[in-house]
């Protein structure tokens, strides 16, 4: 005998897949903070990473075209799918920055410079943003969601912080200021990933309450 599940058992389904994905991309952040801290130049586990965040969006997509064909779902239930295409999307992103950004260290032969710009602490917020996010799709809580589009400002803060740490070793002639170009793409990419945790966090209001104006 074949089932057919509902429409809010393949929504909570879908969720399921969703948080996978973004667990991928934890790991991935989490793999970045290690070539930060630890060195080295091996990131076949970020790539493969990424490449599995990019497998899981493909296969969302699918699952998400299903519910829309089979359901025909409406109100709620059709923005929390709409939201998903969104959200997964958005992860995608993170995860190929995460490879980006790998890339971009790996480019940078005194690693110290990262360390100098708050490069550890960016990765560190950046991890937070997107656990939260996470966190307030899965519990439809928008008072979460609102919190990590507050938290973008300090991201922003310590990009800029970055970019002006930059600028001062560059005028000053420091040693291994050759590596500033990657450094300040590596402080983009996690800048940019920041925007993308905030984009998370606004698709979860808008399914949750409907609301655009945010």
């Amino acid at each position: 005998m074949t089932f057919t599940l509902n429409i809010d058992e393949e929504i909570a389904s879908l969720k399921r897949d969703i948080v996978k994905m973004a667990s991928l991309c934890e790991k991935a952040l989490y793999g970045v903070s290690s070539l930060v801290e630890r060195g080295g130049k091996d990131i076949r586990d970020i790539q493969d990473l990424s490449d599995q965040v990019e497998k899981s969006q493909r296969e969302i997509e699918q699952e998400c075209m299903r519910i829309l064909l089979r359901k025909h779902p409406v109100a709620k239930d059709l923005r929390s799918v709409s939201a998903s295409l969104r959200i997964i999307t958005d992860l995608e992103r993170i995860g190929n920055n995460s490879l980006d950004l790998a890339e971009a260290i790996t480019y940078c032969e005194n690693r110290e410079i990262l360390q100098q710009i708050g490069l550890p602490k960016m990765i560190e917020e950046v991890s937070k943003m997107l656990t939260e996010s996470i966190d307030a799709f899965v519990m439809r809580n928008e008072e979460k969601a609102e919190l990590v589009i507050r938290e973008d400002d300090a991201l922003d803060s310590l990009f800029v912080s970055a970019k002006e740490g930059l600028i001062k070793m560059i005028k000053t002639s420091v040693d291994g200021i050759e590596e500033a170009p990657d450094a300040l793409l590596a402080a983009k990419y996690l800048e940019r990933m920041g925007d993308h945790c905030v984009n998370l966090s606004k698709q979860l209001i808008w399914s949750v309450s409907g609301d655009m104006n945010i």
